[in-house]
């Protein structure tokens, strides 16, 4: 199984590689199912220009260039419903995270799970918001999170966050049934959750 970093970057990947293509082809379809005037130049245009502004904020958000961080929050904020705009917004909040700023990391994650049309990045940015939450003492409300739905390739994740939270407030067992789910949703995973399920006194 990939890891989470491995399924971002295959996401960030795709996006570049095809994410104009997508938006073409849609369009394109469109026309000659119900004929060229209702070709849309805007919609074409304004995914080309963000393309290339997720290009740019990515890249400044990595250097730590002056002012990336206000831009790509601007950004973020006026494309809520765009793809490239939510890639920013995970490179966005893991930023924040490095500088402790979980209240920027909040905000950016939650934009993405509540605008997301992509399963993968919504399922991504919901496991990342949950581990801030938890880093904010807001346990209860990462546990909610945790418990959603989620795509086969970030069950594992989901599981094991759940059996952290639960093994924090001392309800072992229920934390022991929540790391074997996530043994069993991703073998990967198996070294680490195999400590924290020995870790826990039988009861």
């Amino acid at each position: 199984m990939d890891t989470e970093e491995q399924q971002v970057e295959r996401i960030k990947e795709f996006w570049k590689e095809h994410g104009k293509g997508i938006v073409a082809g849609a369009v394109i379809g469109f026309g000659l199912f119900y004929g060229w005037r209702f070709y849309d130049q805007h919609t074409m245009e304004q995914q080309q220009l963000a393309s290339a502004k997720y290009e740019q904020l990515t890249t400044a958000l990595s250097e730590g260039s002056e002012n990336a961080v206000v831009e790509a929050q601007s950004f973020v904020s006026d494309n809520s419903d765009n793809t490239y705009a939510h890639l920013v917004a995970l490179q966005l909040a893991k930023e924040a995270v490095s500088k402790d700023d979980l209240a920027t990391a909040v905000t950016s994650l939650q934009l993405v799970v509540d605008n997301a049309e992509d399963n993968n990045i919504k399922a991504l940015a919901s496991i990342r918001l949950a581990r801030v939450l938890v880093a904010q003492d807001q346990a209860d409300t990462a546990l909610e999170l945790v418990r959603g739905s989620y795509p086969e390739a970030y069950q594992g994740y989901a599981a094991e966050i759940e059996g952290d939270i639960l093994a924090n407030k001392g309800q072992n067992e229920d934390a022991r049934a929540a790391y074997q789910r996530a043994l069993e949703a991703d073998e990967s995973l198996t070294p680490a959750l195999q400590m924290k399920i020995n870790s826990l006194a039988k009861s």
